[in-house]
């Protein structure tokens, strides 16, 4: 509890008249499983608290004193504990402006995340911190739409463009293979696609009142870049339609865009429609690697939204370890069923051994090309 209070409470308190109150940009918020948690906008991290600690922090409005706190508290406080509650923090962080004390209130904009994150398999680089700034006017524009209906039309347009996605590639492939300019175009468009794909994440996070950290780069085992949005804060959407339509966002813009594909592919010929529908091959390759159950992909994102899950895959992966290190679990896994204890450990090692093969493709393709790179200067 003092860590805590250390963190967030206002450095101007004084031991003779203790004011307590929220640091400006710290909240206290709910998060998943009814987590009651501390959030800081200035470092971005969150606290968790106990239940005890939380309805505590939620006395702390600016205007009373802790003496009083603690006299209206449901059960009575002693000696220890008061001493605990009300010693100052050892070290204070002065900061500017006013405090103020308004739980689940606070808007946090200003989250200062580490340029590079993640782990040595999947390292994280944020290239666009203020990205949320670019998708806002369409996010105003949504905003004046009702939910259900944009999330049914949204539906319907993807599905509709997947099926003339696939009907285009039966009907009008074949021929002589694609050549490299038909391949480079393809490309660098498809860059753009995925460009959208992300855009897509952050603008349903900012229809939904949760502002995305930025925009970044992803590199899978340092060989395969994957663009992603940071949406740490997402889950403080409440809303389990909310949370599936934002894992959903980017394959339903895909799916809009392998239909307008589609359509250049039936309206052309030539070196176009080869362009165009090498773009709808990337597309429903997309969306097969993107709902792929065993990676980090959105329709595993989507599944944990609609079932209530919490992270599905990284528990998964935490069970494997522990058996495979003897180590026991920790008590809120160790009361699980066996069955269900055994249906993460079998995930989790259907996961791990895509990883591997994965990892052994990318190290195959890397050798492939520096083969041929050495060949070219060496002839």
């Amino acid at each position: 509890m003092s860590t805590v209070m250390s963190t967030a409470m206002s450095s101007t308190s004084t031991p003779t008249s203790p004011i307590p109150r929220l640091r400006r940009g710290v909240s206290l918020i709910v998060g998943m499983d009814n987590q009651p948690m501390l959030f800081d906008s200035d470092s971005g991290k969150y606290h968790r608290l106990g239940a005890a600690a939380a309805f505590i922090v939620n006395q702390f409005d600016g205007v009373r004193s802790l003496p009083t706190i603690i006299e209206q508290l449901p059960q009575d406080i002693d000696e220890a504990g008061a001493r605990r509650i009300t010693s100052p923090p050892a070290r204070t962080r002065r900061t500017r402006g006013r405090h103020t004390a308004q739980p689940r209130q606070a808007r946090h904009l200003k989250v200062e995340q580490p340029r590079r994150s993640g782990g040595w398999w999947l390292p994280r680089i944020i290239i666009a911190r203020k990205y949320h700034r670019i998708v806002a006017p369409i996010v105003t524009l949504l905003q004046r739409l009702p939910a259900r209906a944009l999330s049914w039309v949204f539906l319907a347009l993807a599905a509709c463009g997947y099926t003339a996605g696939a009907m285009a590639l039966a009907s009008l492939a074949g021929g002589p293979r694609p050549g490299v300019l038909v391949l480079v175009t393809a490309v660098a468009i498809q860059l753009v696609s995925i460009l959208l794909h992300e855009s897509w994440h952050a603008i349903v996070a900012g229809y939904l009142g949760t502002p995305i950290r930025g925009l970044g780069v992803a590199l899978m085992f340092w060989a395969i870049p994957i663009a992603y949005v940071d949406r740490t804060d997402s889950y403080r959407v409440r809303s389990r339609r909310g949370l599936t339509m934002l894992a959903l966002a980017g394959i339903f813009s895909d799916g809009v865009v392998c239909g307008l594909e589609a359509a250049v592919a039936w309206a052309s010929t030539g070196t176009v429609r080869q362009v165009a529908l090498t773009l709808c091959a990337f597309q429903l390759t997309m969306l097969v690697t993107n709902l792929n159950p065993l990676t980090q992909s959105d329709g595993v994102a989507a599944v944990e939204a609609a079932t209530g899950s919490v992270n599905l895959r990284g528990r998964s992966m935490f069970v494997l370890r522990c058996v495979l290190r003897r180590q026991p679990l920790p008590p809120a896994l160790a009361v699980m069923r066996p069955a269900v204890r055994w249906g993460y450990f079998i995930y989790g090692l259907l996961c791990s051994l895509l990883g591997l093969l994965a990892f052994v493709m990318s190290v195959v393709w890397i050798g492939y090309w520096l083969s041929v790179l050495l060949k070219g200067f060496l002839l």
